[in-house]
């Protein structure tokens, strides 16, 4: 069994990528919900990993769907891979133009595209994500990225400081990354482990939701097998908790569960209508 003080202690770190349903502004009531103590972390939807950075756990399985993000992650854990990343990142900055995103963007279209050195992938991904229209990452039903630009001259893709800390931290500790479904991701959570799921969130009734983190979309058949994968993790002993919408669909489901209702501020959408404050729940089996 891995000892409970499942912590690193490595601080400064946050995340590298602006992500739509990031949880930086929330951590705070969900540190709160924390359990004492805990064996393994696993985020099956890691995306940024504001939660997963502010822990900074020594053993953690993080995951996500998207593939370019992922590469990303793994670029922390080759220096060889992490001096690429940087490289290209600067080359990114100081070749930044309307036409060059552009060009840029429609990499992904060209055949032989995933074959490509994954810091090179990982740069255009980060590059992407700062130049883009407020920070948005999505991407078609074929799987390419298409935000329009964000019409700034110059960029900053990346900190120097924060970008050591992290590299830091995944040489000193046990970082597991995975690019699978989140129920392959948690297979081998055990009693007193801990997981957080933070997944694409079920949709107002009322308004347009955001989904298109990754081509295979997130409904609501999806949810139900989240929820059932939450209640056999719960069954085996792990500690659960889970993010989503304030919705009574997700209230329905989640209901033999705690349920605590947070408030949220949303800041990314393509429609400023559609951002602002939002209700949502932070579910635990504990």
């Amino acid at each position: 069994m891995e000892q409970k003080n499942n912590k690193s202690y490595i601080s400064g770190m946050h995340p590298f990528v602006k992500w739509a349903g990031g949880k930086t502004q929330l951590l705070g009531e969900i540190k709160n919900l924390l359990p004492s103590e805990f064996n393994n972390y696993y985020e099956p939807f890691v995306g940024g990993g504001a939660l997963f950075f502010s822990l900074a756990p020594k053993n953690a399985y993080i995951n996500d769907q998207n593939t370019e993000l992922i590469c990303a992650y793994q670029c922390f854990t080759s220096q060889s891979f992490f001096e690429g990343l940087k490289t290209r990142l600067k080359e990114h900055e100081k070749n930044n133009s309307e036409e060059y995103y552009f060009q840029i963007r429609s990499e992904d279209r060209k055949n032989g595209f995933i074959n490509r050195p994954i810091y090179e992938r990982a740069a255009r991904m980060i590059y992407l994500n700062k130049a883009c229209f407020n920070g948005l990452y999505r991407v078609n039903s074929k799987g390419y990225f298409n935000v329009p630009f964000n019409k700034k001259d110059k960029i900053a893709t990346f900190s120097e400081d924060n970008f050591n800390a992290i590299n830091d931290y995944f040489k000193n500790n046990h970082i597991h990354i995975s690019n699978d479904d989140f129920e392959e991701c948690v297979k081998s959570a055990a009693k007193d482990d801990f997981v957080y799921f933070d997944p694409p969130y079920d949709i107002f009734p009322d308004k347009q939701g955001f989904v298109d983190y990754a081509k295979q979309g997130f409904d609501r058949n999806e949810q139900i097998r989240l929820k059932n994968c939450f209640k056999e993790l719960s069954n085996k002993g792990v500690k659960v908790m889970l993010s989503n919408h304030n919705t009574h669909f997700i209230n329905e489901i989640y209901h033999e569960f705690k349920i605590h209702v947070v408030d949220a501020k949303r800041m990314i959408n393509s429609d400023a209508t559609k951002r602002g404050n939002v209700k949502e729940v932070i579910i635990t089996n504990y």
